[in-house]
């Protein structure tokens, strides 16, 4: 009945539709009379009211994609009506859904490349030490420049 995508369940949701006006934008061009249209269930194929979303999600079918890690989403489509009625003022339906989706993860690193947080090295700040002196205990200055010259300067 449906076709198995990457998601694991098959497509929860509610869905109404609503019927053409035969009004152009920017005045509403589909419409549905609150107490006769319905939201449909996918699964159970019951009906429920606006005020009934609430109980439909708390059903125990709708709370085994909660519980999978599945989020409530809104979306929109538009089709051609498949029995259009007699008098109707347009052959398209709108068509708005409440569905369970599983949300998005980024996958592994597809490359095989590390991402960037894990190549380079984080900062780690290290302990204070005290100064060490660079020469030696027997160390002598300086004291003529021409001591410090063995070689001559070829010029």
């Amino acid at each position: 009945m449906y076709q198995k995508t990457k998601f694991d369940k098959p497509f929860c949701g509610l869905s109404m539709r609503l019927f053409p006006t035969g009004n152009q934008s920017p005045k509403y061009e589909y419409s549905g009379e609150a107490s006769k249209v319905k939201f449909t269930c996918s699964i159970t194929k019951r009906k429920y009211g606006l005020s009934q979303v609430n109980d439909w999600f708390n059903t125990p079918e709708v709370q085994e994609y909660t519980k999978a890690g599945y989020v409530l989403k809104y979306m929109t489509k538009t089709q051609e009506m498949q029995n259009p009625p007699q008098y109707a003022k347009g052959n398209l339906e709108q068509i708005i859904c409440l569905v369970m989706i599983k949300p998005y993860k980024p996958s592994a690193n597809v490359d095989g490349f590390k991402p960037i947080g894990q190549t380079v090295p984080q900062y780690t700040p290290q302990p204070m030490t005290q100064a060490q002196p660079s020469a030696p205990d027997h160390a002598m200055p300086v004291e003529k420049m021409s001591d410090m010259q063995d070689d001559e300067i070829p010029f």
